[in-house]
This record gives structure tokens, sequence and C-alpha cells, in this order.
């Protein structure tokens, strides 16, 4: 297959490894791909960046994908599911020596699973969600708002819990794999226009991260893997936090490899039905989401 000139865009955080490393080890350029990453400081820059034209491709937020797609925040966006690049990986991080019961959240989106996996520990721990402030905040942004004290809590995906205890601004309180066991986490998505226009795109870029992903899974690499992630041009990032982030724990993401990396409308579904519970999908039609996400469907950008 000829290289195809394709921008993908990834935030800060571990999930992206793949990306990254797929980058670094010419896994792109093996599958006849010409990849450039474009990192984002936020899921809002991803969403509008993909919505008008300006990345081929990214790493989202499942639940930001079926959102866009329905036009639930700015116009409707064609997208196409590529398949389901990692699952659990979020933790839900309290301030660190805080008496009172924490009332101000952060989320990394409103349409994330971090916010629906918030609502339920927050329904769990027996306090009233009227009670509690919910804002969004970008991945990276979030240590800081917990040692601020703008926050008392927060959700967000790998490193960034074990940031916050590493720097003794938070406590993990739970765990994204307990509170919902296995659930797709990260998806890779293509814009409908470039999946349409150029139909290998989406297998040579599952080829080249499944490489990568079984990469994330050696265990003898995982020193050199987080060192090469740490780069400034990277995740920027201590070594040391990325090598445990790395390391096989409930807490961490998992990353898919061979066919699980291949779109499953079991989590589109699975995502549909938790944000319908939440109340997110009033007065749409989220068979229309799947099928437009799984390319059975003619609607455009």
């Amino acid at each position: 297959m000829s290289a195809h000139g394709l921008r993908i865009g990834i935030v800060q955080l571990l999930d992206s490894a793949p990306v990254l490393l797929a980058r670094e080890f010419g896994y792109f350029t093996q599958a006849g791909l010409d990849v450039t990453v474009v990192i984002e400081p936020s899921w809002a820059n991803i969403a509008d960046k993909l919505a008008y034209g300006m990345l081929d491709a990214a790493v989202i937020l499942g639940p930001l994908a079926v959102a866009m797609t329905l036009g639930l925040r700015g116009r409707p966006s064609a997208l196409r599911f590529a398949g389901t690049l990692s699952r659990n990986g979020n933790a839900i991080v309290l301030a660190a020596g805080r008496a009172a019961a924490p009332v101000r959240f952060a989320v990394v989106h409103a349409y994330s699973n971090h916010d629906l996996l918030l609502r339920d520990w927050i329904a769990a721990s027996g306090m009233a969600l009227a009670d509690a402030s919910i804002i969004t905040l970008p991945p990276p942004d979030m240590v800081n708002a917990l040692e601020r004290g703008s926050i008392d809590g927060f959700c967000s995906g790998a490193p960034w819990g074990s940031v916050a205890v590493r720097q003794g601004a938070g406590i993990i309180t739970a765990v994204s794999a307990d509170l919902a066991p296995d659930h797709p986490e990260k998806l890779l998505v293509l814009r409908a226009e470039f999946a349409d226009a150029q139909p290998m795109a989406a297998a040579a870029l599952r080829d080249a991260l499944g490489a990568a992903t079984s990469l994330c899974g050696t265990a003898s690499a995982r020193r050199d893997l987080a060192a090469i992630l740490a780069a400034p041009h990277n995740l920027d990032l201590p070594s040391s936090v990325l090598e445990a982030a790395l390391t096989p724990s409930v807490g961490n993401p998992v990353f898919m490899t061979g066919v699980a990396l291949r779109p499953a409308v079991a989590d589109l579904e699975w995502t549909i039905a938790r944000m319908q519970a939440a109340g997110h999908l009033a007065g749409t039609d989220p068979a229309q989401a799947v099928a437009t996400l799984m390319g059975t469907s003619s609607v455009s950008d």
C-alpha cells in the first residue's frame, strides 16, 4: 500500500503510548502510512480539530465520539470507529488529608467515561449528586488543581492518579477496573471523509498500533519504553511513573492486541447504554450513531 498522509491527534495520557511508540519504532511507515502525531492539550481540542478537518484521526473518549456523531457538541461529525485501543485505566483521586467530604470534582470532559464512572461512585458513596460540583479540566491540569485546592478530587486516566500520589497531592480511592471491569476506554476513530477516501487506512493503523500494543506488553522492554515515552516530545513525564503505569495492575489501562483491536458494536452499545442512563442522549437516535461509527450509514459531515 502506498503511504498516505494522516494527522492523528492524541492527549498526554498513557493511552496514547501505542501511537507514540508506533512513530518511534517505525511501525506506521512499515504499515504504509505517513503519520504526523499531534499532541493536543485537551479533549475539546481533539473534538474541534476532528470536526473541522484539522485532524484525520484521533485516540478519543468513547462517549465523546458518540456525542460528536450525534451533534451534541458542535455540528454533527461523521466519524468511523477504527478500533478499541484500551480498556480500564481511570482512577478517582481525592485530595490528601482532606477532612471534609469532597464537593468539587474534575473530569476530563463532560462526555467521558470519567464523568459516568465518577457519578456512579458519588452515588455509591452516599453523597447526593446534587451536592457535588463537576467541572472539566484537561488531564495534565488535574494534579495542580488538586494541589491548589481548586478541586477536592478528580477522575482521570493513567498516569495522573499516580502523579498525584507521587507528589503527595492526593490518594487513589477507586479505579475503573473495579467500577466497570474491562470497560472500553479509548477508541481509535477516523474522519469518515478520510476513511472513505482511504479504505485501507483503518486496517493499516490497526497493524501499526497492534505492533506497538504488543510491545507495551513485553516486560523486558518496559523500562526502555518508559524512557522513550518520558521524552519532552512525547509524554514529558517521569520515566519511573510511566514504567509503573505500563506494569500490569488493576489500576492501569489494558492495551488491545490482535483481533481485540477491531471495532466492536458491543463497545459502542456499552458506551451508549451508560450515556442513556446518565440522560446524555435524550432526543437523539443512538442507533444512528452506531450506524455512522460502524460505517453502515451514508451520513456525512
